[in-house]
């Protein structure tokens, strides 16, 4: 254990590399996250991982070269690199790195890739700090991704035990040049090497330099100030809230995105296309609802079936905020109804405002005017990024059980059985044949199309000619929200339920803030049916929920919009190319270690060829070298471990105080002799029969 401190406590080792590899690729992961890119986080990890690998070899293997002092040097060319070569750097980042507005967390991001191969010193180690903090503050400042904040934690917990164990490292040095550890010795004795003698940390812990912080304290300090911030912080935010919101931020934007071919997708002309093929949404942030629990969000309904979509007689929109229509409900009355306050706040600008169904009051706080008809409401919005909505709606209340649908409906757009395909009908038809209740043949023939489909936001577009709905339940048997709930709408009119085709949004449970709050993005946009029951009101059918999905292509993903590095055998690929660099850079440091310096660092090598052998006279004495032994005095002290090979051991003894205290250059044929002379030694010392303990 005692060996372990004084490692530690004398030299940078792999714990220290290990501590900023963790920081650094906590950052850059968390950038990445920001924006909804995985893969921007994991392809910086991965080269964070690979530079501080290699600032690890070439530490250990080049200790004592004048190379290393040329850290900070290359560390700025690194640093300036980032910024002058953001474009090209950002090219070869997945999805293009990041969006130009937010062009400076690249920046960072590439910083700490390209630092972390020139990190050789506790300066530049510790100089990573920088760059990562600045981009935990970008990260911070756009709250779009709910862990960052554990990971600051540990950012922060792992940076605190570095810098103590760097600060040790340092008042080492200033103890061994104050004369500290030479006292008491004649004048004029070398100061002791820091990275080369043992035993300095511990002597250094018995007098007054005890005193200086270690990793523990500083580990109980960043513990510390994290705790502080979990009890303290809700209370800040309390107390606070009634000045925050005044500065506010939009989203980060996310680029390079594949254009929408949704159900979302609404034509100049009105009309709503259906089944148009692989669904790409991007995740970026739209809205943020107060809400007491999970709830599907209504922006518009239509009516007529076309054949491939969906579209609604032009109808203006009224100036009254909370006109109903016989368009709408019919006129019917919920006998019993469950209030609840609802608050969505607008991130970017809408032209229809989502809302949870059925609205009774609506109103902006500033910034925007509302209108509505049939359930959808249209805003218009001057501050898309300050706006709230807030209101009031209602839903049928617990025990109200739905049982027979609406027949005298004022809009007979919603029994319409235009366009729906033969086919279509007779399915409908046939899976309702034994229900009782209109309710019991609504929830028959959702339980048909969730088994017949399966969800696939890649699956291909339907045929030119051919009704997609039809195409999705006879033949292809896989399709997405759109044409799920025009099936069902379809469906439920052939056996009498008055029905229409609904867009909006279905929040994510994994996307759940800390304060309560759904961030809700344009990936969580959705479709579903409406289905008109007595006393009860508009009833919601979703086949989506329940459906088997495809990996990856399932309620609330994005699209297998992937890079082609992230896919299957390319991935693997891209995994082994990673393993190889790496392996490949060991083996390259190998050769230039076996290759050696020149004649300008041949007392180096000396240095730790006698090194090498003071451990093995170590290991064979089985106690270690005081540190005020001279090396004759050592070898004395150990001469009843070594047996025949003690003459040889002089011998090399010699040869070492001669070369290192040589005051001349030490000569390349000199060192090349010492080296073989030490391998011939280790070989005689393990064929040497040890001795029991007490022998002489």
């Amino acid at each position: 254990m005692a060996k372990a401190q004084e490692r530690d406590l004398s030299r940078i080792g792999w714990l220290d590399y290990l501590l900023m590899g963790i920081c650094s690729c906590l950052a850059v992961y968390s950038g990445g996250m920001s924006i909804e890119q995985p893969m921007i986080g994991l392809f910086s990890v991965g080269l964070v991982l690979i530079g501080t690998l290699t600032s690890y070899i070439i530490r250990i293997q080049l200790l004592k070269s004048q190379f290393i002092k040329w850290d900070g040097l290359l560390y700025s060319a690194a640093v300036i690199s980032s910024i002058y070569f953001a474009g090209p750097l950002a090219q070869l980042m997945p999805e293009g790195g990041f969006p130009r507005e937010i062009a400076a967390a690249g920046w960072l991001s590439w910083m700490l890739i390209l630092g972390s191969f020139a990190t050789w010193q506790d300066s530049t180690l510790l100089f990573q700090a920088i760059p990562a903090l600045a981009l935990f503050g970008l990260v911070g400042c756009y709250d779009t991704y709910r862990a960052v904040t554990f990971n600051f934690f540990a950012f922060l917990i792992c940076l605190a035990t570095l810098f103590a164990r760097a600060h040790g490292r340092q008042m080492l040095r200033q103890a061994a040049l104050s004369g500290y550890f030479t006292r008491g010795l004649a004048p004029g004795t070398p100061v002791p090497s820091v990275e080369t003698t043992h035993g300095l940390a511990r002597r250094l812990k018995d007098g007054p330099w005890r005193w200086i912080a270690g990793p523990e304290w500083a580990l109980l300090s960043a513990l510390a100030v994290v705790l502080l911030s979990l009890l303290g912080a809700p209370i800040i935010r309390e107390s606070v809230s009634g000045v925050a919101g005044i500065v506010t931020l939009p989203p980060p934007p996310i680029k390079n995105q594949p254009p929408s071919s949704s159900a979302r997708s609404v034509q100049s002309d009105g009309v709503v296309r259906i089944g148009r093929g692989p669904n790409h949404q991007s995740p970026r942030p739209v809205i943020e609802a107060k809400l007491d629990k999970k709830r599907y969000l209504r922006e518009q309904s239509f009516m007529s079936y076309t054949g491939s979509g969906w579209q609604n007689p032009p109808v203006p929109f009224s100036t009254s905020q909370d006109q109903e229509t016989p368009t709408d409900i019919a006129n019917i009355q919920v006998l019993k109804e469950n209030t609840f306050n609802f608050e969505i706040t607008l991130l970017e600008q809408l032209k229809y405002l989502p809302l949870p169904p059925e609205v009774k009051t609506v109103e902006a706080d500033h910034g925007g005017a509302l209108t509505s008809y049939d359930g959808a409401v249209q805003i218009s919005i001057v501050e898309p990024y300050s706006t709230k909505v807030s209101g009031q709606s209602f839903e049928p209340g617990s025990g109200l059980q739905p049982k027979d649908a609406v027949r005298n409906v004022g809009n007979t757009k919603l029994l319409d059985l235009a366009n729906i395909p033969a086919r279509v009908t007779k399915l409908a038809l046939d899976v309702t044949a034994g229900d009782k209740t209109d309710f019991d043949k609504a929830q028959s023939i959702e339980r048909e199309i969730t088994r017949r489909i399966v969800y696939n936001l890649e699956v291909e577009a339907s045929p030119s000619g051919q009704d997609p709905v039809e195409w999705a339940l006879f033949e292809k048997h896989e399709a997405y929200c759109d044409i799920y709930a025009s099936a069902m709408v379809l469906m439920a009119r052939a056996v009498g339920i008055p029905a229409r085709y609904v867009q909006g949004y279905l929040p994510d449970d994994r996307r759940l803030e800390s304060n309560g709050n759904f961030l809700i993005s344009n990936k969580d946009y959705h479709a579903w049916a409406e289905l008109m029951f007595k006393d009860v009101g508009w009833v919601i059918f979703d086949p989506t929920i329940g459906a088997s999905a495809k990996e990856g292509e399932g309620l609330g993903d994005a699209g297998a919009s992937q890079p082609w590095f992230s896919l299957g055998p390319v991935a693997l690929a891209f995994d082994a190319a990673i393993l190889l660099t790496v392996i490949a850079i060991i083996g390259l440091l190998s050769r230039v270690v076996k290759w050696r310096l020149p004649i300008s660092n041949s007392r180096s090598e000396v240095e730790r060829c006698y090194i090498r052998f003071v451990k093995r006279l170590e290991r064979a004495n089985g106690h270690r070298r005081h540190v005020g032994q001279t090396a004759d005095e050592f070898l004395e002290s150990v001469r009843p471990s070594l047996g025949s090979t003690f003459g040889v051991a002089r011998e090399l003894n010699e040869q070492f105080v001669r070369l290192l205290y040589a005051s001349d250059t030490v000569a390349t044929d000199g060192v090349q002799q010492v080296r073989k002379d030490l391998e011939a030694f280790i070989k005689m010392l393990k064929a040497e029969p040890k001795r029991p303990k007490g022998e002489v």
